[in-house]
């Protein structure tokens, strides 16, 4: 039976993996994973080594910046992350940063069509 120490470890790890997942399924660095979360980019670097556990806090930030449900860090079954629809989200946001005032309402408006 593993002891309350190693399940911490386990949890930490986890975690870390999941940040680590989310960052590169952005195709994110850690600067600009930092960037997107609001964060420092050595709390990124120590929430993916899985030396740390990050706080409530920092898994908040992450999952706001990324749209993602809290649970995510923890469920193992729901909320993956399907990295070609995520990589498509990614460079359609990209193209949208760089639209003017007007092409950003002409693409709503598609988006309502649709």
């Amino acid at each position: 039976m593993k002891s309350i120490k190693e399940k911490c470890e386990q949890t930490t790890r986890h975690i870390a993996d999941k940040i680590l997942f989310l960052r590169r399924a952005n195709k994110l660095t850690q600067e600009n994973f930092a960037e997107k979360s609001g964060l420092d980019l050595r709390t990124v670097a120590r929430a993916e080594s899985g030396k740390h556990r990050p706080s409530a806090q920092t898994m908040e930030l992450i999952a706001s910046a990324f749209n993602i449900p809290i649970s995510y860090f923890f469920d193992d079954t729901k909320y993956k992350i399907d990295i070609s629809r995520t990589a498509l989200i990614y460079e359609i946001n990209n193209k949208l940063n760089v639209l003017s005032k007007n092409n950003l309402q002409k693409v709503k408006e598609i988006i309502n069509i649709i």
